[in-house]
């Protein structure tokens, strides 16, 4: 024993970088405990095997289109065939010199509560299209409650409109909702499921704790009274992707909540690497606009995600060129226990969120993950 005890004798440097490595271990403990897993611990709670009975209030969806003929044709027919009581569809055509005209004036015929306007093309690279569509789409709503999509989404249940208008209340006027990504064979659309998963269990926590930061159009209700309120985009006009902006203005504390039943989430098609850029920097153009604390709160995590994979490697190369092997178990102690609570943290919400599987691929996606974001922060100063 006294000869087993003689391996555990570091000196002070030894002491301060293993007790480093730990606390970093605890600080990504935190998060992956705290942060990463609520909202599935949310969804569970509240899961329910009964349908939403919402509220008798007329539903507006509106998808803003610029040359997505294929995914509309694939895509819009579920959201027509919803099982809700009374909503309409609107389909903004912005500019498209596809086929989407002829496309949706078909489906015009097949579905009487379709309805779709065009803005005609323009050069005018000063007026920002997707602000004005959006502006006409919710002009043109008939409803009290704005539901938004895009082309490349796609309900998973019938029930999608249902389960998000039943998360409404009283108190409650803006809802987040819930899209994840397609998955197909290409590399880096797993990297994009495992990024647009955790952003999203960002988001929806920060939201679960009065703090909501962010939402997109790929899956978001709220009252239309809030848009008129608020004045539209009239103070973003100059503001690229102010769309987004906009979303953040109008939530509150108290007023937004986020839909985690499974009814309720969109599939998203992001099989091509520009759409995905396309996401990505949108989000990057406008965090300045956002809460700096929650942006701080996430970028301190890559941080020290990265920091505990360097300090690790550093240790273990330390150890073995030294031939301190208690130092190298330790080390190595601390990293798989970080791993385990990590496949245990992130796979089954993983699972339930329909982002697939993270086991021997965790390690990978999550050192590149931020790799991908920096890439992409890169190129939007470009």
């Amino acid at each position: 024993m006294t000869e087993l005890l003689s391996y555990f004798k570091f000196d002070t440097t030894e002491i301060v970088a293993l007790s480093v490595l730990f606390i970093l271990l605890v600080i990504q403990l935190f998060y992956y405990l705290w942060y990463y897993r609520k909202p599935y611990k949310q969804a569970k709670k509240v899961e329910s095997d009964s349908q939403p009975s919402p509220a008798m209030l007329k539903v507006s969806v509106i998808i803003v289109s610029e040359n997505e003929v294929d995914s509309l044709s694939e895509n819009l027919p579920a959201v027509m065939e919803q099982d809700f009581f009374n909503y309409e569809v609107i389909v903004v055509n912005n500019g498209s010199t596809d086929e989407s005209d002829v496309l949706l004036r078909s489906l015009e015929l097949r579905y009487p509560n379709l309805y779709h306007t065009y803005l005609p093309y323009s050069n005018d690279k000063k007026m920002d299209r997707r602000k004005l569509a959006l502006t006409i789409g919710i002009k043109a709503a008939k409803g009290d409650i704005l539901l938004f999509t895009e082309p490349y989404c796609k309900p998973v249940s019938k029930h999608w409109i249902s389960s998000m208008v039943n998360e409404l209340s009283d108190d409650k006027d803006v809802v987040l909702g819930y899209s994840f990504y397609k998955e197909c064979g290409k590399f880096f659309n797993r990297v994009a499921r495992f990024d647009n998963y955790l952003f999203n269990m960002q988001r929806f926590s920060t939201t679960l704790n009065g703090k909501p930061y962010t939402g997109n159009f790929r899956n978001l209700l709220f009252r239309r009274s809030l848009f008129f309120e608020h004045k539209g985009f009239a103070s973003l006009l100059n503001v690229e992707h102010g769309e987004l902006v906009f979303i953040s203005r109008i939530m509150s504390e108290t007023n937004t909540t986020v839909a985690l039943s499974q009814d309720s989430f969109m599939e998203a098609d992001v099989q091509d690497f520009s759409l995905w850029r396309q996401i990505k920097q949108s989000y990057f153009s406008i965090r300045g606009y956002l809460d700096k604390t929650i942006s701080f709160l996430f970028r301190f995590e890559i941080c020290t995600r990265g920091l505990f994979y360097l300090l690790f490697v550093a240790l273990v190369a330390y150890s073995v060129m030294m031939q301190h092997w208690a130092m190298a178990v330790l080390s190595v102690f601390i990293f798989l226990l970080r791993l385990i609570v990590q496949l245990i943290a992130l796979n089954r919400p993983a699972k339930y969120f329909f982002s697939g599987k993270f086991y021997f691929s965790l390690l990978l996606m999550d050192l590149i993950q931020p790799l991908y974001n920096l890439r992409f922060k890169g190129m939007r100063f470009k």
